[in-house]
């Protein structure tokens, strides 16, 4: 797991809300404050020690504001063991227990399969499903960080994946395959520093936020920006990716015509790359 910025000489830099939900804003005393699982617990039943070996460990890599990187390692006995107290729960109708669960065990019978390799077509709707459920863990992905974290998407963006159950439309959302030696579960997040004015002088975001979680053979990758605003353009597919959001009216085959290997997940992971240069 990782988390890497560019050029990003100012954002907001905030410790985790610990007294207000960030998806529904509600705060103490109506709601209780409750952590949020960054890797969903079925994920333990999917990848299991004999699937994956007994030895496990967490390696945790974070980039300062001068970009120095510091990387701490530890052993685990399960994946699932990353949380942030962000989120409200504790009461029939909190965010936690209520519509996040639910949407995590509508993609669970979606996800389970691909991290296991098998292929699997996906009608539309299962698109908008699995790219709901991204978005909402790359907007957690984002307070898990500590008191420097750079938090990119507005709270608009959460707001509407609260209401809508649905990623907010300018996300654009990636789908992958790897094949991939000792990496089962990782999560990468980048934070890009964008120019403030586009050739033509059109006012841009100020900052993107670009989070890739793999689980076993199956990645999915969101990219957001600081802004809220319309719906993308669609994207065509890529040989090594499917676009999921926007999401297209026809069904897609997953896996895609090319598996990732590591290097190219990294790659996959700074989009941007060919522009930062680094």
């Amino acid at each position: 797991m990782s988390e890497d910025r560019h050029k990003a000489r100012s954002a907001t830099f905030g410790t985790v809300p610990q007294d207000v939900c960030i998806f529904c804003e509600r705060g103490k005393p109506l709601v209780k404050i409750t952590k949020e699982h960054l890797f969903s617990r079925w994920v333990d039943d999917v990848l299991t020690p004999d699937l994956l070996g007994p030895d496990r460990s967490f390696e945790r890599t974070t980039a300062g504001r001068d970009g120095t990187a510091v990387t701490k390692t530890w052993p685990t006995e399960v994946i699932a063991a990353v949380e942030a107290a962000v989120v409200c729960g504790g009461r029939q109708d909190g965010c936690n227990g209520g519509w996040m669960s639910e949407l995590d065990g509508q993609v669970r019978h979606l996800l389970e399969p691909m991290m296991l390799g098998k292929p699997r077509k996906l009608a539309r709707e299962e698109q908008l499903t699995i790219a709901a459920w991204a978005a909402m863990k790359s907007m957690v992905l984002e307070y898990f960080w500590g008191a420097d974290q750079v938090i990119v998407l507005p709270q608009t963006a959460r707001t509407f994946v609260f209401r809508q159950r649905r990623a907010p439309e300018n996300m654009q959302i990636r789908i992958a395959a790897v094949e991939s030696w000792g990496r089962p579960a990782l999560f990468f997040r980048r934070v890009y520093q964008l120019q403030p004015k586009a050739a033509g002088g059109l006012a841009l975001p100020g900052f993107a936020s670009c989070s890739t979680l793999v689980l076993g053979c199956f990645v999915v990758q969101t990219y957001g920006t600081s802004v809220t605003g319309p719906a993308t353009s669609k994207q065509p597919h890529g040989r090594n990716y499917l676009v999921i959001n926007p999401p297209t009216s026809a069904d897609i085959n997953w896996p895609p015509p090319e598996a990732l290997d590591d290097p190219a997940l990294d790659r996959f992971a700074h989009p941007l790359q060919p522009v930062t240069g680094d």
